[in-house]
């Protein structure tokens, strides 16, 4: 019997390299690092590709850029309230995780939001959203009462129910807004402004 040594080569990373790989990887746009640290997309290109001094701050202030990335993203763009591609086969067939994003998407616009809707805390919703753990019949209850379409989260399958109750509710939203500007004018109009 022969031994066999296997040898595991670690690649060291600087700094600037490991948060290259990470916004790639989370697939977070620079624009939007630079808009959260408050400087030009140049400017933070510069410092972590060319470089040659990168101060350990600015390191841990894109660390938790990133890590909080997820939690404060908006994920619901105005513009998309229309948009039926929420709907397409393939988003369907994601897993219970990526349904769980999807909803958050359509009825909340971050996962932060959503946590707080269901009172839980956004790091226990990241472990449903990542698939490391399963949401349990509490978990679903809540949703349930949420409005999410529990059948379609777990299989997949979404009720022409559910796609009524989003478009009532994006309407809501408008509706809603809409008043929130005319009660602004109202107010102008009758204190001479």
């Amino acid at each position: 019997m022969q031994l066999v040594t296997v040898l595991k080569v670690k690649i060291k990373m600087t700094k600037q390299e490991e948060l290259r790989y990470l916004l790639h990887t989370f697939g977070i746009k620079l624009n939007f690092v630079a808009e959260k640290l408050g400087m030009k997309v140049q400017t933070l290109t510069y410092l972590l590709d060319e470089s040659p001094q990168f101060d350990d701050e600015l390191y841990h202030q894109i660390k938790k850029i990133i890590e909080d990335y997820q939690f404060e993203l908006n994920l619901f763009e105005v513009g998309d309230i229309d948009n039926l591609d929420l709907f397409t086969d393939e988003k369907l067939q994601a897993g219970i995780g990526e349904r769980m994003r999807l909803f958050a998407k359509r009825k909340y616009g971050t996962l932060k939001k959503l946590a707080e809707a269901m009172k839980i805390s956004p790091q226990q919703l990241q472990q449903y959203i990542s698939g490391k753990r399963e949401p349990g019949t509490r978990i679903l209850a809540k949703l349930l009462r949420l409005g999410c379409d529990v059948n379609w989260l777990l299989g997949g399958k979404e009720s022409f129910e559910s796609y009524k109750i989003y478009k009532l509710e994006s309407e809501l939203r408008r509706l809603q807004n809409s008043f929130t500007q005319i009660s602004e004018l109202t107010k102008k109009v009758e204190s001479g402004h």
